[in-house]
This record gives C-alpha cells, structure tokens and sequence, in this order.
C-alpha cells in the first residue's frame, strides 16, 4: 500500500462513525431495526432485494450514498460480533483489491468484503446472505470460546474514528458554539404561536417540523442553498440532541463538500455507555425535509442519538 492509499484508507476509517449515523438515520427508511443485530441485517438484504431487481441494476444505478453506508453498516455489525477489524489490500491478484473488508478475531481465514455481499444479495435472492454469515460467525466465536475457555471475549481493534473521548477545538467550531444561542433565539422569533413550544425538548420536534415545512414551502428553506434560516435548524436540532443526551458539538474545518456531509457542517456527538460513539447528522437531516417533505426525520434523527 503506498502513502496516499494508505492516508485515504485511514480518512475512510475515520469518518465511520459519521457515515454510519447517516445511513441509520437518513437513508435507510422509517422502521428498520438498525442496532447492529442479526434481524437488522436480515432486513437490510429484504430492503436491497425491494430496490434493486437484480445485479446489473444495482451496478448500473451506483447508488454511492446507499453502498457507502452499507458497507460500513454490514461490517460493523459482524466486528460487533465476531471481533477484528478493517483492512484493505491494493494487490490487483487479490479478490478484494481496493475494496474495505473485515477480518474477524475467529479462526475464519477468508476476509469479508460487505460491497461483495450486496451483490451476492442480488444474484443469489435468497434473503440469508447476511444471516448466514453472521451465524457462521456467531458458532465461530463459540467454538474458540470452548477452545480459549469461559472468559473469551472476541478482540476489537480500536473503533474506527475514535481518537479521543474530547474532540479538539478549532476556530470554527469555537465561533459556532457561540453562534448556537442567537440561532435558537432567531428561529424562535419566525415562530409565532408556536415560539412557546419550541423549547428544545423532544416534544419541541413536532412544532419544529411544521414551521420547517412552512419555510419549505416559503422558499426559505432548501437543499440547495444554506444560509441563517438553515443554520437556525442545524442549531435547534443540535441543541435539543445534547439536552437530551449530552455529548459535544464537533466542527471539522474544511470546504463544504457533498461527497462528505461532515466537513464544514456542525454535528453532534457522544459516546455511549458501550464507549461506541453516537453521532447525529443534523444538516443532512435539515436537507432530507426539504427534499421529502417528511418532518419526521427530525425526531428520528435525535431519537437515534439520544436512544
């Protein structure tokens, strides 16, 4: 692996976190159990066997959001099983090249590759593509466990974009912090008789919901354009997200980017009591409402970070 291969594998992995509460919260749809659980994946398979009839048009829509979130989703949930951890291999002799695959701490030699699972899905339609691999790895864990002894625990390598229980502060974020209050306080005062409800509680999300759909429907709020009544959103949401669950604003300094949703938006972030961080996209969520017209994203997308 050269330099630059292995930089960009190394910003893959830290941006995990963001982009799995992206795909959690925002692409996958209302309903689906996420959790990192075996019926979580049977039914992601169900959803990829819905979309896509077959293979090709799987491949010929590329799909860049869905596969993205997929592949760290269905690899996350085995490691969360299994132990292990990411790699990638750049040899053009290898199955895989270039493609992120996990490697589990079980006596399973084969890596796994999650973008090769989802076309599998589509070629086998079998609907156990996922749950078979995941009971493969759960009798896998047993059998080192009878092996190893009672106390076995499958090893983890480090989570992915886990550097520090703190993120580190910057110019941006410290100015956007600031920010937040007079945000809040601007939304609130577009508000009208709503402004008395709209007081960072959970509740508060329903009559956020509808003042967002009226600025939708005004033109003042849209994917396209970003600005204080947007931000004004972004600030809401972020403040309802910590009242409700703690955490921490995180700014990461950069370009606004649509191939990354993270750079030069504020987000939020925690850990929670299994030291996995909970991460809650709130631009994106802002941007899926005016585009869908669905305010239920907002409750969803802190419900996700504060459950």
């Amino acid at each position: 692996m050269t330099t630059e291969q292995d930089e960009l594998f190394q910003a893959w992995l830290e941006e995990m976190h963001p982009r799995l509460a992206r795909f959690e919260d925002l692409t996958m749809p209302a309903g689906w159990p996420g959790g990192y659980s075996r019926e979580s994946l049977v039914a992601l398979e169900q959803h990829i066997l819905d979309r896509w009839p077959d293979k090709k048009s799987f491949l010929d829509e590329n799909d860049t959001d869905f596969i993205e979130g997929a592949t760290r989703y269905i690899g996350e949930t085995y490691l969360r099983l299994a132990g292990g951890g990411w790699s990638i291999n750049h040899d053009p002799e290898f199955i895989y090249t270039g493609r992120p695959v996990v490697r589990f701490d079980t006596e399973s030699p084969m890596p796994v590759s999650p973008v090769h699972l989802m076309t599998t899905i589509l070629a086998r339609r079998t609907g156990n593509v996922l749950s078979r691999i995941w009971d493969g790895q759960a009798a896998a864990v047993e059998r080192r466990r009878e092996a190893e002894g009672p106390g076995w625990q499958p090893r983890r390598d480090p989570v992915p974009g886990v550097v520090a229980a703190q993120s580190p502060s910057s110019s941006e974020l410290d100015a956007w912090i600031q920010r937040v209050p007079q945000l809040v306080d601007s939304l609130r005062s577009r508000a009208g008789a709503r402004a008395a409800r709209l007081d960072l509680t959970l509740a508060s999300l329903e009559p956020l919901g509808e003042l967002a759909l009226e600025d939708v429907d005004g033109g003042r709020l849209s994917r396209e354009t970003y600005g204080d009544v947007k931000a004004s959103y972004v600030a809401y949401l972020g403040a309802v997200a910590l009242r409700a669950a703690g955490g921490a604003w995180v700014l990461v300094p950069g370009e606004r980017d649509d191939s990354n949703p993270f750079v030069g938006r504020p987000y939020v972030e925690r850990f929670d009591e299994s030291g996995d961080r909970r991460t809650a996209a709130l631009e994106p969520a802002v941007d899926k409402v005016a585009v869908s017209r669905d305010a239920s994203v907002l409750s969803r997308i802190v419900g996700g970070y504060a459950g």
